[in-house]
C-alpha cells in the first residue's frame, strides 16, 4: 500500500537515512530489519539447502568410515555405552542433516533456528565422537573442528550474531573436550589444536562481518532504488508503471475469488490556472496535500493510491463493494473541500477534484477498466467539475 504520511517525505527516506546511519553492530531500525530478514531467508534458502545436502554427504561418508573402524576394533557385537553414543549421534545427525535439507529446499517459512541447530548438532557431534574414537585407540582428526568453525559462516540462513553464536559454542565445547577429556594426547599438542581452534572464530568471524555489511549495505540500495522506480518522487504514491503491474495482480486475483474491485480516475480541476496563479512551489504543495488526502483511506493491502502524470490521480480499491466505493471517493472530494486550499481562479474559490469511476465487469482488462472510468472523469468534469461520476 502507498501511502504519503508526511508531505516533506520522499521515497525511500527511511532506507536512505538508515544508510546514512550507518550500521556498524549489523542492525537496522526494527521495521527494515525484519524485511532484511525476511529477504534473507528467502535469498539464501537455495544455498542453504545445498550446503545442509553436502554437509550430509560428508556426513555419510564418516558414517561409512565409522562401520570400517568399527570392524577393524573388533567392536561389531560388543557395543559398550561409549560406541552406542559414537553410533547414536553420527546417524542421529545425518537423518537431521537429510531432513534439513528438505524442510528448507521445499519450505516457505524462517529456517534460520533449524540451520542453527543443524550446524551446532554436527559441531557438537564431531567434538563428541572423536574423544570417543580416540578413547577406542582409532584415528580422528580432530583438525576438522577448525573447518566446522569455519563453516558457520556459510549461506546457512544465519545473521551474522546467530552465526557468531553457533561458532564460539562448537569452538568452546570442542576446546574443553581437546584439554580435559583427552587422554590419547599430551596438553602440549591439544594446547595446539585449541589455539588453532580459537584463533579460527575470530579469522571467519571477520569474513562474516564483512560479508553480511556488504549484503546489508546492497539490500537498502536495491530497495532505495525500487521505490524510485516504483514511487511518484513529489507525493511518494505509486506512479503509474507501478499502479499498472500491481492492478494487474488486483485483477487475476479479484477474477479468481470473485471479488468486487472499484477504480477512480481523479483530475485536480483548473490546475494549469492554480500554477500561474500561485507558482509551481504552491503547485507542488497542493499536490502533495491532495496525494495524503487520497492515501488516509486505503483500508485494505491491496488497495493503492497512485498518481499518474501532471494532475491526474487515481485509487484502486480492492474487496470495496459499489455502495462502500460510492461512499469512499465521495468522501475524497469532501476532504479535498475541507482542506480549503485558495484557488482565485477557481469558480468556487477553492481547489477541487472530479471524479470519474467504475466497477470491474467480470471477464474485464484492467486497461479497459481505465478507459470508463476516464469516461465517467470527462462527463465529471464536462457537468461542471467537484463531482463524481460513475461509468
Amino acid at each position: 500500500m502507498f501511502q504519503s504520511n508526511e508531505f516533506s517525505s520522499k521515497p525511500g527516506d527511511r532506507y536512505a537515512q538508515q544508510l546514512r546511519r550507518g550500521f556498524r553492530r549489523l542492525r537496522f531500525e526494527p521495521e527494515i530489519e525484519s524485511e532484511y530478514r525476511r529477504k534473507l531467508i528467502e535469498t539464501e534458502r537455495l544455498p542453504a539447502a545445498i550446503c545442509a545436502g553436502a554437509g550430509a554427504l560428508v556426513w555419510f561418508a564418516f558414517t561409512l568410515l565409522d562401520l570400517h573402524r568399527l570392524t577393524i576394533l573388533g567392536l561389531w557385537g560388543h557395543f559398550d555405552p561409549m560406541v552406542w553414543l559414537w553410533v547414536g549421534a553420527r546417524w542421529s545427525v545425518l537423518a537431521l542433516l537429510v531432513a534439513g535439507a528438505i524442510v528448507i529446499r521445499r519450505g516457505r517459512g524462517d529456517y534460520g533456528w533449524l540451520s542453527w541447530t543443524m550446524y551446532s548438532a554436527m559441531g557438537l557431534a564431531i567434538a563428541v565422537t572423536t574423544m570417543i574414537v580416540h578413547g577406542k585407540g582409532a584415528f580422528a582428526a580432530e583438525n576438522a573442528q577448525i573447518v566446522v568453525v569455519m563453516a558457520a559462516f556459510l549461506p546457512l540462513g544465519l545473521t551474522f550474531r546467530r552465526a557468531l553464536a553457533a561458532a564460539l559454542l562448537v569452538a568452546l565445547v570442542s576446546a574443553f573436550m581437546l584439554l580435559f577429556l583427552d587422554t590419547r594426547h599430551g596438553f602440549g599438542h591439544s594446547l595446539q589444536i585449541v589455539a588453532m581452534l580459537l584463533m579460527a572464530v575470530p579469522v571467519s568471524a571477520m569474513g562474516g562481518y564483512l560479508r553480511e555489511h556488504s549484503q546489508r549495505r546492497q539490500f537498502l540500495l536495491t530497495a532505495i532504488l525500487d521505490r524510485q522506480a516504483n514511487t511518484d518522487p513529489l507525493t511518494g504514491l505509486a506512479n503509474r508503471r507501478s499502479l499498472f503491474t500491481h492492478a494487474e495482480r488486483i485483477v487475476h486475483l479479484a477474477t479468481k475469488q470473485g471479488v468486487a474491485v472499484a477504480l477512480a480516475i481523479i483530475d485536480v480541476d483548473h490546475f494549469k490556472r492554480f500554477n500561474d496563479s500561485y507558482g509551481h512551489g504552491a503547485g507542488d504543495l497542493a499536490l502533495q496535500r491532495i496525494a495524503h488526502a487520497l492515501s488516509a483511506d486505503l483500508r485494505h493491502p491491496l488497495d493503492i493510491a497512485a498518481r499518474l502524470g501532471g494532475e491526474e490521480f487515481c485509487i484502486l480499491l480492492y474487496g470495496a463493494t459499489p455502495d462502500d466505493a460510492h461512499a469512499r471517493f465521495d468522501g475524497v472530494l469532501a476532504r479535498i473541500r475541507r482542506l480549503a486550499i485558495p484557488h482565485i481562479r477557481s469558480p468556487g474559490g477553492f481547489l477541487t477534484l472530479s471524479i470519474g469511476a467504475a466497477t470491474l465487469a467480470r471477464g474485464e482488462r484492467f486497461n479497459t477498466l481505465v478507459s470508463r472510468a476516464d469516461a465517467a472523469l470527462y462527463r465529471a468534469k464536462h457537468e461542471g467539475r467537484d463531482r463524481l461520476c460513475w461509468a
